[in-house]
């Protein structure tokens, strides 16, 4: 019986004669002209290479581990939210302290379940500097980027792990990998159209407002500098609908305060009793961000109410002009790169000379893993 099917019966595609390597040497001369091009453009726009503006909760989980190891140095956390991220210069308060502090604030997040997880799942005994951000301070939750962050911390996959590693190689010699020079980015921001009811106002999304460096130390973006530039107004558009929300009313500041004091007073007292200790500041700011939390009275309805339910360290930036309106805050919200600079350097003194007053003790003494009990401390 014969075969149903034949060899004959089969088809061959005949692949054409083309003259492949001249195809695929001109596919390689447009993506490097191409590439070129679009750094080019990114460079004149002032984007750097050696700044990663993605895979920030990778780099924050990265952050987070080093606490996880048991020959650590580490003396001093910062938390917060991004005021503290955008405020603090390692360098200059690694100078002030004798020791590198670990930068593990979040923008757009409280820093509250990073100090519970700090204090409940490591042996850290040093100082934790907690920023204090009116209004978001208060909402104790994962905020904005706070899940992704320890969704990586704890359960970071293999391909994650790569890829940010891929990217941060990259980053460190193109400049045009950066979130805020993505295309869906610039087409947000430069593309004119009329705003229409119940669409998304373009124009108050977000945009870049500086670069990050090894072990997370964040600069102002220069352009953003600049008061009334396109860069400048792009980032206060985006803090608007933020500034627009109605300020609470008195009962629920009340329960805002008894909410955060209730939640930090546990664990200022658990890290005190193996010798830690916690130091609250409030932040700075100007423009409208000012304008709503003095006319919340965010101060006394709120801040000092936590101070006296805390029973710990605190300083109020806002005291004290050489540590606010001193200060460049150009978009309301953040220190300029200069004004970084300066802070730290003003803060450090004011950390070392509040511990002092508070606790008899110099911050030396805890920073040098000298250990003070509680009744060391006349607790």
């Amino acid at each position: 019986m014969p075969s149903s099917t034949s060899s004959s019966d089969n088809y061959y595609r005949q692949v054409p004669e083309k003259p492949w390597g001249k195809m695929l040497l001109i596919c390689l001369l447009v993506t490097v002209i191409g590439v070129s091009g679009w750094e080019w453009l990114s460079r004149t726009m002032q984007h750097e290479a050696g700044t990663y503006q993605d895979h920030s909760d990778a780099m924050w989980a990265e952050e987070r581990r080093k606490l996880d190891k048991p020959d650590h140095s580490i003396r001093m956390v910062l938390t917060g939210s991004s005021r503290m991220l955008w405020g603090a210069d390692l360098d200059i308060l690694e100078q002030a302290f004798g020791t590198r502090p670990l930068q593990l604030s979040l923008p757009g997040t409280s820093p509250a379940i990073f100090v519970k997880d700090i204090v409940e799942n490591t042996d850290f005994d040093g100082v934790i500097v907690v920023g204090v951000t009116p209004f978001l301070f208060n909402w104790i939750g994962p905020g904005y980027f706070g899940k992704d962050a320890l969704d990586v911390y704890h359960n970071q996959s293999p391909s994650h792990w790569v890829g940010t590693r891929i990217h941060r190689f990259l980053s460190d010699h193109l400049a045009f990998l950066d979130e805020a020079f993505s295309l869906v980015e610039l087409v947000d921001h430069y593309v004119v159209v009329p705003e229409r009811a119940g669409a998304k106002v373009l124009n108050e999304q977000g945009w870049k407002l500086g670069n990050a460096y090894a072990d997370r130390q964040m600069d102002m973006w220069a352009p953003v500098e600049v008061p009334g530039s396109f860069d400048n107004r792009q980032v206060i558009n985006f803090w608007m609908p933020g500034i627009r929300r109605p300020i609470p009313e008195d009962d629920k500041l009340q329960e805002m305060a008894d909410e955060a004091i209730a939640f930090f007073k546990p664990l200022i007292s658990t890290l005190r009793a193996r010798g830690g200790e916690i130091i609250f500041i409030r932040m700075p700011s100007s423009g409208e961000y000012l304008n709503k939390d003095l006319k919340a009275d965010y101060r006394h309805k709120v801040w000092d109410k936590m101070v006296d339910g805390w029973q710990a360290m605190a300083i109020d930036s806002m005291d004290y002009p050489e540590l606010s309106s001193e200060l460049d805050i150009p978009e309301w919200s953040h220190l300029s790169r200069a004004s970084q600079d300066l802070w730290s350097e003003r803060i450090a003194t004011h950390i070392k000379l509040s511990f002092k007053q508070y606790s008899g003790h110099t911050l030396e003494d805890i920073l040098k893993d000298v250990k003070i009990t509680a009744k060391d401390k006349g607790d």
